[in-house]
């Protein structure tokens, strides 16, 4: 409450004739540290947005967050070019938007005000409206500005400021902000105006960020999750389960299900894969495959759903000590493509996968099932390998931003060779022609010099772990090989 008032958030008027206070409660929340340790209670008023009416109390309401991938990204740079990265929490970051409309609220409460007939006239944005994200969001943008400060084209919450050939980046995720600098001297001018306009908190040296642990080694930034992990093992009774050595059975596709075998209620299977997809987005690439398959089962999952979920809980008991690397010194991008041609014998749509890696080390990665069915792997390849560019061509943006100039063509591999064969044409092939515009998308990429296709044989394809559940052996060769294996040292550096 005390932070409330010190935002003067609010003045108690009479509600004027015809408008609608909406209402407010209290939310309580436990913060833990990197390790999972309680570290303090936070108690915090938000708005019942919900009860907002659209064109009198909020018009746009989207506010940006860092990409993940950008993230990852700029952990790579700042060890290649010896970067300091630095974390500030900006304290009730809400209550500094100012609001421009004019937003009635009843008192909160156990608030003693003394004039229990008045209702609460918002000055600043508060938890809970539905624009209260983007009052926010506006707030610190004019504010890093004025710094001298730009937006990068390809991330609106990543910015970059150059002076006399030296960079200095900040990214912002709500209330958590990133500072990448290269002096001491540097972050403490950051730190100085941000002061002016905001009440921060300090955090030293970046070691955690929304739920994700980062540590070095070597030189090389590894982030993870264990943690996180930790709680959802405790949450869903799998703190003592017996591991599994791969997340997904490579059968599961195939089977068939029992007739009456859906669960009585899918809010516990829906809730168990929200958990999962953050850590599948986040660091932990070698269950996107998996998760993604029952994702796409969450409106009516049966049994053999749930007790598929479970067993990518049990895998994630098993591997709690992985961690993904990122990457090092290498100047160059590479990307690994494939497909799994009519995996889905439901539909039989193909599932995408692709991995980006840069300086040697992963930097992102995706999978999801192409919208149109695929009438030979040769098509569901090039439409994966299509949609793998239309990101390549983000990336190369971001690295043009950030000042990082890439030696030669960003390699692609792709293990289908009629597929390769396609993209030397001069047109699309008969057999292919209703994918024309993903023919000629590809085929100006090659042609510009842009991107330069690679042949890689089937048994060294990182992306396949993205495509299919695999078996234990392979699952543990692709999973090495784009950067999840145990930390390899005792102290933290």
């Amino acid at each position: 409450m005390s932070s409330l008032r010190d935002n003067n958030t609010w003045e108690l008027v009479q509600l004027p004739p015809h408008r609608k206070a909406i209402g407010s409660k209290w939310i309580f929340k436990r913060k833990a540290d990197e390790d999972g340790n309680l570290v303090r209670y936070k108690a915090r008023l938000v708005a019942q947005g919900f009860s907002q009416k659209f064109g009198t109390d909020y018009d746009l309401v989207f506010a940006p967050v860092v990409k993940q991938i950008t993230f990852r990204t700029m952990l790579v740079l700042a060890s290649r070019r010896k970067m300091l990265t630095k974390h500030v929490d900006i304290k009730t970051a809400y209550l500094h938007g100012v609001l421009k409309e004019e937003i009635f609220m009843r008192q909160p409460p156990g608030y003693e005000s003394g004039k229990p007939n008045e209702v609460c006239l918002l000055r600043r944005s508060i938890y809970g409206l539905k624009q209260a994200a983007r009052v926010w969001n506006t707030k610190i943008d004019e504010v890093l500005k004025t710094m001298g400060f730009i937006q990068s084209t390809a991330d609106p919450c990543l910015y970059i400021r150059k002076k006399a050939n030296k960079f200095l980046f900040v990214l912002v995720y709500v209330d958590d902000v990133i500072v990448i600098c290269n002096t001491e001297e540097e972050f403490a001018k950051v730190i100085h105006v941000l002061k002016l306009n905001f009440t921060i908190s300090t955090m030293g040296n970046l070691k955690f960020f929304l739920g994700i642990r980062i540590r070095l080694d070597d030189g090389r930034y590894c982030i993870d999750q264990q943690a996180y992990l930790e709680r959802v093992l405790e949450r869903f009774g799998m703190r003592d389960a017996k591991p599994s050595k791969y997340p997904m059975d490579p059968g599961f596709l195939k089977r068939k299900e029992e007739i009456g075998t859906r669960l009585d209620s899918p809010i516990a299977y829906q809730s168990l894969i929200g958990a999962l997809l953050y850590a599948a987005v986040t660091s932990r690439p070698d269950i996107s495959i998996a998760t993604a398959i029952l994702g796409r089962r969450a409106q009516n999952p049966s049994e053999m759903d749930w007790n598929e979920a479970m067993r990518v809980l049990r895998y994630l008991k098993g591997t709690l000590n992985n961690v993904l690397y990122l990457g090092g010194s290498e100047q160059k991008l590479e990307c690994f493509v494939d497909a799994d041609w009519a995996g889905d014998e439901r539909d039989r749509k193909s599932n995408s996968g692709f991995v980006f890696k840069f300086g040697g080390g992963i930097i992102g990665w995706g999978c999801h099932k192409q919208k149109c069915v695929a009438l030979s792997s040769t098509e569901a390849e090039y439409v994966s390998l299509a949609e793998c560019l239309q990101e390549v061509k983000w990336i190369l943006k971001l690295m043009a931003d950030v000042g990082e100039q890439l030696i030669g063509p960003v390699l692609v591999n792709e293990d289908n060779q009629s597929c390769i064969a396609l993209t030397k044409g001069d047109r699309a092939d008969r057999k292919a022609k209703h994918i024309d515009t993903k023919f000629n998308f590809v085929k100006d990429m090659v042609r510009d010099g842009i991107v330069q296709l690679q042949y890689c044989p089937t048994e060294h394809m990182q992306a396949d772990l993205l495509t299919k559940p695999l078996q234990a052996v392979k699952l543990r060769q692709h999973r090495e090989a784009i950067g999840i294996k145990p930390f390899s040292v005792e102290e933290e550096c």
